[in-house]
């Protein structure tokens, strides 16, 4: 297996960040890389979760290339050029195929592949769980196989008493989907691990803590992956 590092946490937790930081120190000892995105979740230019309003300063990722599979990127023709060293950013989103499936053994099979290819350092990041709760494959498996996981953190962002009163500010793991209209999260026995294709405006991400990710059945609504406009 290559050497792996892996960012993972929820919503606003700096994952991007510390990958682009990797970026930086790679570039400055003049270590080549090459950075790739998946194409399931590809908005324009910019990479990000449904429903995220990215704002027209947002940073890209340098020299970043959408793949529609980790199978896609040429690892023996990157070799040949002296390429070691793999980025890839929403790195969740490969573990799933274009029916929106989980893909069994994914991990094990392509950083194999990508060893013997001469592929020597990956450096990924993405959620580790959808707001269902559920674990993404990928990162299950990193663990599983020995890659540095690096857990990153962020401050709960549920409103404790109404949208303009303070946040709650508690350390925040996990990442919550609710509607911006009435600031109700939604059921997570209702949502789909990654959401259906689709524009819902209405729909926004938030770190949250275990306190604020468990609501009582009043505080939140059934998700309708049907609700796309």
């Amino acid at each position: 297996m290559p050497e792996v590092t892996v960012y993972t946490g929820p919503m606003g937790a700096g994952k991007t960040t510390r990958l682009y930081g990797k970026m930086g120190e790679l570039t400055h000892l003049g270590i080549p890389y090459e950075a790739y995105r998946p194409g399931v979740d590809v908005r324009d230019v910019v990479i990000a979760p449904r429903g995220y309003v990215v704002s027209a300063n947002a940073a890209l990722t340098p020299n970043c290339t959408t793949v529609e599979s980790l199978g896609d990127i040429p690892v023996e023709e990157l070799v040949l050029r002296g390429i070691k060293t793999l980025f890839l950013e929403e790195w969740f989103m490969f573990g799933f195929d274009h029916q929106r499936r989980p893909i069994s053994g994914l991990y094990r099979e392509i950083m194999g592949w990508w060893a013997l290819a001469g592929i020597e350092r990956v450096y990924a990041a993405g959620l580790d769980q959808g707001a269902s709760g559920n674990q993404f494959g990928l990162v299950v498996d990193a663990r599983r196989y020995g890659a540095k996981v690096v857990v990153c953190t962020a401050k709960c962002a549920y409103p404790v008493n109404g949208e303009r009163d303070p946040k709650c500010g508690r350390v925040a793991r996990n990442s919550q989907i609710y509607d911006v209209r009435d600031n109700r999260a939604f059921d997570m026995e209702t949502l789909p691990d990654l959401l259906p294709e689709g524009l819902r405006p209405h729909d926004r991400y938030r770190a949250v803590c275990t306190q604020h990710l468990l609501l009582p059945a009043e505080q939140t609504k059934p998700f309708d992956p049907r609700q796309t406009w």
